[in-house]
């Protein structure tokens, strides 16, 4: 039953998106947070995590960046912040933003990555992360050159 909700939930988030929405809904992720248990919207986290990780194979990398976001914004909500899974959304919001073509918010989010896993004690991915934030600051300061 729950699957089914979360899969419910991923399809209007989902359709949401495909309507051209450019920034998340606060109070879509507000209703939802009110409305499931920390079970539940872990699902529906997980379910949005591999609608991204499927869109960013298929080279939808602005819908899987969104979906990233969207995850994100759910484990916030939750108290998930802190959790070592965190760290590796951040990370992957990074790459699918510098793909996009965002390479400022992808700079943002790499740094955050690095940030996070340096708090996990996770050496490799935070340097890793903060290779990336030195690549992705040189293309953003391009474009902004430009």
């Amino acid at each position: 039953m729950k699957l089914t909700i979360s899969t419910l939930l991923i399809l209007g988030l989902t359709f949401s998106l495909s309507a051209f929405e450019s920034e998340l809904d606060n109070e879509e992720i507000s209703s939802l947070v009110n409305s499931y248990d920390k079970e539940t919207l872990t699902e529906i986290s997980n379910e949005l995590l591999k609608v991204a990780t499927s869109e960013e194979n298929q080279g939808e990398y602005e819908l899987a960046s969104l979906h990233y976001k969207r995850a994100l914004k759910i484990r916030e909500a939750i108290g998930m912040k802190a959790h070592k899974s965190y760290a590796s959304i951040l990370y992957l919001t990074s790459n699918a933003a510098f793909k996009a073509g965002n390479y400022c918010e992808a700079g943002n989010f790499a740094n955050q990555a690095s940030i996070a896993f340096k708090q996990h004690g996770i050496t490799k991915f935070e340097e890793k992360a903060a290779k990336d934030v030195v690549t992705y600051g040189r293309a953003c300061a391009v474009l902004a050159y430009k």
